[in-house]
């Protein structure tokens, strides 16, 4: 496979009764356990494309050699995120995590502007997957269909699978996603095996790419922008609490879990591929080839016919990443129904599979008529529908993030439900000011990560913006005209 990659390679009132819905989709599916949640949050972050799609430009553009020890420092701002997050969701059990915990901190007007912002970075990201999925699509299968199939072929092809395999509710979707992780994350593993056992290149196997002259080299906040771009998806944990077994436990150690595991793996393959090239030359290649990137090592060291695997498995990846993607933007759209933000009709579950089908066609239609524009437009799917939709996505989930982390300082200051000083106060303000400052080098860097300097994509960060004060706007409208769904949203 010689395309090339772009530098983007690469998500007041008194509570109301629990809604009916959500018990339902509780009650109607077998609940999840541990590994069931981890499975699909893991594929959210699609392990096999951000290693094949970030690691390149994160090394040319960023720190070089030191990109391992990047991973580390991403993976330790969110796990310190995560110790907030995790106590959260003790306390709060809802479909629509991010907003719910920003409700709960910061009020129902922030909250609000969450599930906008929510709403849009998600979908963003999905459109993103699309476009990546059916440029892919033209290079993996092209040749061996013998035929120029336009990308969006193929990608509206997956759209109809996607819809398909997601109306038949989660637990069959957390079984299929489990197989394609498994494929995805054994290929890299092999591969990295495969050089240790080796003994890397030229400098052999060293532990110099976390040595501190190197992760501290060049620009290590650009590597922690694509570094943590990476891990988009891991925070999906809370958003299963509804369909799992003793959520309250669950949840906490999914969310330890999955970013454990994401961060030891990324860190361990990243270093490994740095040593198959060497210090002194990984840089080079990476700004050289870096489309090539990985697969010159795979061939070298499991040889072409594993290389060929590996680009089938890339679109694996991508589909196990977007039917993940879909499972958590119908369940805020689900959630949002309840509430009666949506139209209620959202709120129903397939009489079979206990899904909620009607919020499934709903989120697939939202993706398939801005692919649609995109379409019209005759944009490219890679440059354009992947590598701007997905910094749009990027921005939003960032900014999220850190101000779910702001709100579990506030509240349990209010609420008292917390005192320990690490869980309720150092660990939310540490991880909210470490993805604050992630989410400033990243809108400072739109350029390197979406791969134009448009005035379109340096609006990015002023849209978020707007569709979160839209939000709050709603929410005041509501205040007024509805009090009754104002005091039930996000409760």
């Amino acid at each position: 496979m010689n395309e090339p990659y772009s530098p983007t390679h690469l998500a007041a009132g008194a509570p109301a009764a629990q809604p009916a819905g959500e018990s339902a989709v509780a009650s109607n599916r077998s609940l999840l356990g541990l590994w069931q949640i981890v499975f699909l949050v893991i594929s959210a972050a699609a392990p096999l494309t951000g290693m094949l799609g970030a690691v390149p430009p994160a090394i040319s553009l960023g720190n070089g050699a030191g990109i391992p020890g990047a991973f580390v420092l991403a993976g330790a701002v969110l796990l310190v995120f995560s110790v907030g997050f995790a106590s959260m969701s003790r306390h709060i059990v809802r479909a629509g995590a991010f907003y719910a915990y920003i409700t709960a901190g910061f009020g129902r007007p922030a909250g609000m502007a969450g599930a906008l912002v929510a709403l849009l970075s998600y979908t963003s990201i999905q459109i993103a997957l699309y476009g990546l999925f059916g440029f892919f699509c033209t290079v993996v299968l092209g040749p061996l269909v013998h035929a120029a199939v336009p990308w969006y072929v193929w990608s509206f092809a997956c759209l109809v699978i996607v819809q398909f395999t997601g109306l038949r509710g989660i637990d069959l979707n957390s079984r299929l996603l489990g197989v394609l992780m498994c494929l995805e994350l054994g290929i890299l593993l092999l591969l990295s095996l495969a050089i240790v056992i080796h003994h890397g290149g030229p400098d052999g196997l060293t532990l110099a790419p976390f040595a501190p002259r190197h992760v501290f080299s060049g620009h290590l906040g650009i590597a922690a922008m694509f570094a943590l771009a990476s891990f988009i998806g891991f925070e999906a944990t809370a958003i299963y609490g509804k369909e799992c077994r003793d959520p309250k436990v669950t949840v906490p150690r999914a969310t330890y879990v999955s970013v454990t595991l994401i961060l030891v793996f990324f860190a361990f393959v990243t270093w490994a591929i740095v040593c198959a090239y060497g210090i002194d030359n990984v840089t080079e290649v990476a700004t050289k080839q870096p489309g090539d990137f990985w697969f010159i090592q795979s061939t070298k060291y499991l040889g072409g016919a594993m290389t060929t695997t590996m680009s089938f498995l890339l679109l694996s990846s991508i589909f196990a990443s977007l039917l993940s993607f879909h499972n958590t933007i119908v369940r805020y759209i689900h959630a949002l129904s309840g509430e009666g933000i949506l139209p209620a009709v959202l709120d129903r579950l397939h009489p079979k599979y206990g899904s909620p089908y009607l919020a499934s066609y709903l989120q697939t239609l939202s993706v398939a008529v801005p692919l649609g524009v995109f379409v019209a437009a005759n944009s490219d799917p890679f440059n354009i529908v992947f590598s701007c939709t997905s910094a749009l996505g990027t921005i939003g989930i960032v900014m999220l993030q850190a101000l779910t982390s702001f709100s579990v300082v506030a509240f349990f200051r209010a609420t008292k439900k917390d005192t320990r000083l690490w869980h309720a106060l150092l660990a939310p303000v540490l991880g909210g000011v470490g993805l604050l400052a992630i989410g400033i080098v990243l809108i400072g860097n739109l350029d390197a990560l979406s791969g134009s300097d448009s005035p379109v994509v340096r609006s990015f960060p002023w849209i978020v913006l707007a569709v979160a004060l839209f939000g709050v706007a709603i929410a005041f409208v509501l205040k007024r005209s509805r009090p009754d769904i104002y005091a039930r949203f996000g409760q």
